[in-house]
This record gives structure tokens, C-alpha cells and sequence, in this order.
């Protein structure tokens, strides 16, 4: 309404109230009801029009309501393939009126950003439905599987990744696991050996130094018979570290950027959204976020990253990484000259260093293996291997050998500024387009530019406006008049929108896992029981200061000796 009004000079000049917006909107929904999956599935076809790189897949029931859906488009499908090393993939729920669960599939990208994949409609978690869900965006993917994929803890999940992703290591989200070690264990247990345990899992460079760690701690703390910490022990290769360093994942630990990505498109979409207006809105979302990519590749072509020192290697990396990168580089530049690089072990193959801080008693040593025959370094880290940077301890040694450039096979490519430069081929066609934008827009915002301008000149004298007015009114006629020929079938550049039934029909309503009263942990349950009284201090009381015993004892004992001075005054004065 206040858009309207700006553009018409005044509320009186509007021509409508608030109450007719509402009334237009309520009206629109009685006119597309029942016709959902049908517009969807236009919307969809215009856009593979617009850009055959778009590609999607909608299944239905024996009754033709609409099941599942999937769909990428084709800026999605060249970042799998600059990207897709490493994907995190999470659920949420209550996202459009049916409850339909959005499954986007996520990743990210050579500035730490998030970038998309491809996403989904789901009907149901079951393993069934997520298998479907990988291989269809595998068939729409210009690339092979990822190496990694990172999703919580559910069976579902686990069977159909089993399945459809054979040859991806399939590692369980960290956050989720040890923030479950506070309703797992008693809070005696957790407020004495969690910052053991927490050691154990993130400091252990080995399954071997885990194993043993672990068992220590679950003798110390006699937690031997606690079903779930053994669950956990039995899938340690999921989860833990130091079972999966020697994977690439992105330096990602966790699927939290899909929970935060999700808090993120949840400001633009709700679950009143119809299925046409959610895919609509999240789009306008995931403008925002390619925008912001666009933004930083900006930055790095034209600014230059701070520099700390004058190693020659550092100016160099400068110009390749983009600047998260750089930055997380310079920081283990940086802290190399803190170490000290020791042989310890040779032989015909190899020689072993032993790197550790030169000072700071107890530090850890970590060990540089150099292979004589290639020249290949490897660190017991494994920083390299996970995150795609070379660690400090790496970079020790190259000082001490005074290598002054960083190898080309420490240079992750898809860290660089130019991960993108690559071309990229689809396998579904000759090639893949650049995503366009919306035709109809840019012909409203040439024609709006240049009446504005006609406009504004016009108005400056009576004999301009009747001229534009004039001009206007022809041009109105002729457009009625083609908007005739149209609909008597005769052609016209002018088409009118109509809903066609496609044989679909609205899903069902769907109850997802995660729908429902909100589980509370036991720090929670335990914060609501503990109640505490601030007459006596004392906590898990079921009064409080109004009616706290200690306090009511107290004024009465006061009172009584109230009246005892009050009878001795009256004493003295006789």
C-alpha cells in the first residue's frame, strides 16, 4: 500500500483500501485451488524453456497427487561441478502448506560461501524415498558422486546413501553427536570427563591414539555399561576424525551450514506458502546468496589481501587463493616460524622429521614424511588431505629446505580464484548456457525507463500531457485489439495465462519426522526442575520468596521480639 501510494501522488489517488489487497489475495487462492502441482509443473517447463541446462523430475500416485519432486537449475548443476567434492545434505520441515519436507543439497563453494546443488519435495523419510532423491540428482549432476557426504545421524539416510552412493564416505554430522553427550550422560559424568572425552574425539591424529583414548576415559569415568556411548564406539568410523582425515571435506565437520542455510530461506518462505509461491520465493533467496558470490569474486579481482611478512611465497599464494583462503593460509605461514624441523628417521625410501614448538613445554610432535623418490611431503595432521591447505608443519619444512614457491600439488584448484574458469560440459546435451534472466522483466524495465522519461517531459506543459495522453490511449486500442486476434487464434506476441490440468493433483498433507512437540534435552529438564527461591537461596523447592518458610519464621520471630521491646518500653515508662 505504500508503494501504491508513493506512485500515485496520495492515498486518496490510490484507488483501493488495505482491505481490498487482502480481499484481492484471498481471491486469487480460491482461483488457483486444487491447481498447485499443475502451476508447478508449468513453472517448471517455462523455465526449461527459458534454459535447457534446467532440469527436474515430479513423480505422482496411482491417483496422480503429486509425491515427490526434484529440481536443479543450471548454475546449480556447473557448481556440482566446480564444487561437489563434498556435500552436506539436512532436512527441515513445515515449509509450504502441505508440510511437504525441502530437501536442498548443499555445498561450498572457493570462498567458504554456500552454494546449491539441487533440491526437493519429499513426501516421506523413508530409505526408499531418499534413494529415489540421490539418483535422480546424480542423472541431472554434469559430474561424478561426491567424495563426502555429511548428514545426521538417520537410518533412512544411511541405508539409501548405502545404495545410491556406493563409493561416497558417508560421515555423520559431529555438532549433532557430542551435543548429546549432555542428555546421554548423568551430569555428574558430563561436568567431570567431557572435556576428556571432547580431547579424545578432536586431538587423536589416529584410530589407534582414539581407541585407546576412548577406552581410558570410559574405564575412568566406569561408564562401560552405557548402551549408547557403545553405539557410538561401534560407528566411529562416521564420525570421528581421525577415521576420516585422510578424506577431503572442505574443512566441514558438521551440517550446520545447512541448518543456518535453512534459518536463511525461512525469511523469505513460510509454511502458508503454496508449492508455486515457495519455489517462487526461494528463488528470490537463492538470488541473494549468488549474489554474494558474485560479490567476493569482485573482491578478489580487484583488491589485494593484507600481507604479514615478505616470504616470496606468500605474495604468490596471495594472487591464486581467493581471500578466505589466503587468509586461512597465511595464518599457518605465519605460525610455521614458531616450529622447529628435526630428522629423526631415514631409509632408502623415505625420510621422517619430527616437527614441534620450539617453545611451550609438553606441545605435540607431529611427523613430516618425505618420500625420496617423489618429493612428495605428507604430515600426520592430515590437514592438507582434509581441508586443502598445507599446514604450518608442512610449511616448516619447506622453510628449512628454503623452498620458496608451494609446490603445484599443494595448490587445491578449486581454493583458487579461477575454480571457476573451467568450461563445463553436460552430459544431457551439447552444452550448458549461462542461466538467463527473465525475459518479461527486462521488457517491463525497458518499457518503464522510457516511459518515464516520456513522461517526465510531458508533464512540464499542458500540450505535452495531452500529446502523451493521447499517445497513450492509442497504444492502449492497438494492444486490445492484438489481445483479440490472440484469443480468435490468429497469433499475437501476446499470450493470456491459463491454468491447464496437467493430470496432477495437490499432494497430501505429510507428517515428517521432525514435526510435533520439540524433545528437550536434559539440560533443559533439569533447568525447568531446579527452581529456586531467592528468600533462601535454595534451589529444586517447590516454594518461592512470597511463601518461603525460612522467611515467614524469620518475620515472626522479628515481630515477637518487636513486642518484647515494645513491653520492656512500656515498663521503663511506668
Amino acid at each position: 500500500m505504500t508503494l501504491f501510494e508513493l506512485e500515485s501522488g496520495g492515498l486518496q489517488n490510490v484507488g483501493c483500501s488495505q482491505q481490498d489487497l487482502y480481499n484481492y489475495k484471498r481471491d486469487m487462492k480460491k482461483t488457483v485451488d486444487g491447481h498447485d502441482a499443475n502451476m508447478l509443473y508449468e513453472y517448471f517447463e517455462t523455465e526449461k524453456v527459458k534454459n535447457d541446462g534446467f532440469t527436474y523430475t515430479i513423480e505422482k500416485d496411482d491417483e496422480g497427487r503429486m509425491t515427490n519432486c526434484f529440481w536443479a537449475d543450471a548454475t546449480a548443476r556447473k557448481s556440482y561441478q566446480y564444487f561437489g567434492d563434498v556435500v552436506v545434505f539436512d532436512t527441515t520441515y513445515n515449509t509450504n502448506r502441505y508440510s511437504m519436507i525441502f530437501a536442498p543439497i548443499l555445498g561450498v563453494n572457493h570462498h567458504r560461501q554456500t552454494t546449491l546443488f539441487g533440491c526437493a519435495f519429499l513426501c516421506d523419510e523413508t530409505a526408499e524415498t531418499f534413494e529415489w532423491l540421490f539418483k535422480e540428482w546424480l542423472k541431472a549432476m554434469p559430474a561424478g558422486p561426491p567424495k563426502m557426504i555429511i548428514t545426521d545421524q538417520d537410518p533412512a539416510m544411511t541405508k539409501a546413501i548405502g545404495i545410491a552412493l556406493p563409493n561416497t564416505h558417508h560421515r555423520y554430522c559431529m555438532w549433532h553427536i557430542t551435543n548429546k553427550f549432555s542428555e546421554k550422560l548423568s551430569a555428574l559424568s558430563y561436568k567431570e570427563y567431557y572435556e576428556e572425552f571432547k580431547n579424545c574425539i578432536w586431538n587423536s591424529e589416529t584410530p589407534e591414539q582414539f581407541e585407546a583414548g576412548w577406552v581410558e576415559v570410559i574405564n575412568k569415568a566406569n561408564l562401560s555399561g552405557n548402551d549408547w556411548l557403545q553405539n557410538l564406539y561401534e560407528i566411529r568410523e562416521r564420525w570421528v576424525p581421525a577415521y576420516v582425515r585422510h578424506i577431503f571435506s572442505a574443512h566441514m565437520t558438521s551440517s550446520q551450514r545447512a541448518e543456518i542455510t535453512h534459518s536463511f530461506f525461512k525469511r523469505y518462505v513460510s509454511k502458508e506458502n503454496s508449492l508455486l509461491d515457495f519455489v517462487t520465493r526461494f528463488g528470490r533467496a537463492l538470488a541473494r546468496i549468488r549474489h554474494n558470490e558474485l560479490d567476493r569474486d569482485h573482491k578478489d579481482i580487484n583488491e589485494r589481501p593484507n600481507l604479514k611478512s615478505m616470504y616470496p611465497m606468500e605474495s604468490t599464494m596471495s594472487e591464486l587463493y581467493t581471500f578466505e583462503i589466503f587468509y586461512m593460509f597465511q595464518d599457518e605461514l605465519f605460525q610455521n616460524t614458531a616450529y622447529k624441523v628435526m630428522a629423526t628417521n631415514e631409509d632408502e625410501h623415505r625420510v621422517v622429521y619430527a616437527v614441534h614448538r620450539i617453545k611451550g613445554s609438553g606441545s605435540r610432535v607431529h611427523e613430516v614424511v618425505v618420500d625420496k623418490s617423489s618429493n612428495h611431503v605428507r604430515c600426520s595432521c592430515k590437514m592438507f588431505e582434509c581441508a586443502g591447505i598445507p599446514c604450518r608443519h608442512i610449511l616448516a619444512y619447506f622453510s628449512r629446505m628454503q623452498i620458496e614457491d608451494l609446490p603445484n600439488e599443494y595448490i587445491l584448484w578449486r581454493w583458487t580464484k579461477s575454480a571457476k574458469a573451467m568450461r563445463v560440459r553436460d552430459d544431457l546435451s551439447s552444452g550448458m548456457k549461462q542461466i538467463c534472466d527473465t525475459p518479461l522483466l527486462e521488457r517491463r524495465n525497458r518499457l518503464f525507463q522510457l516511459a518515464s522519461t516520456l513522461i517526465d517531459e510531458a508533464v512540464v506543459s499542458e500540450d505535452g500531457t495531452q500529446f502523451v495522453e493521447e499517445l497513450l490511449s492509442s497504444g492502449q486500442k492497438k494492444l486490445c485489439d492484438m489481445k483479440k486476434v490472440s484469443e480468435d487464434g490468429e497469433g499475437s506476441a501476446i499470450q493470456v495465462s491459463i491454468i491447464c490440468d496437467h493430470g496432477l493433483k495437490e499432494p497430501l498433507q505429510v507428517r515428517a519426522k521432525g514435526c510435533g512437540k520439540r524433545l528437550k534435552g536434559g539440560k533443559k529438564k533439569a533447568a525447568k526442575k531446579a527452581r529456586r527461591c531467592h528468600g533462601c537461596g535454595l534451589t529444586g523447592q517447590s516454594h518461592d520468596k512470597r511463601n518461603c518458610p525460612k522467611l515467614l519464621s524469620t518475620s515472626s520471630q522479628n515481630a515477637e521480639l518487636n513486642d518484647e521491646d515494645d513491653d520492656d518500653e512500656d515498663d521503663d515508662d511506668a
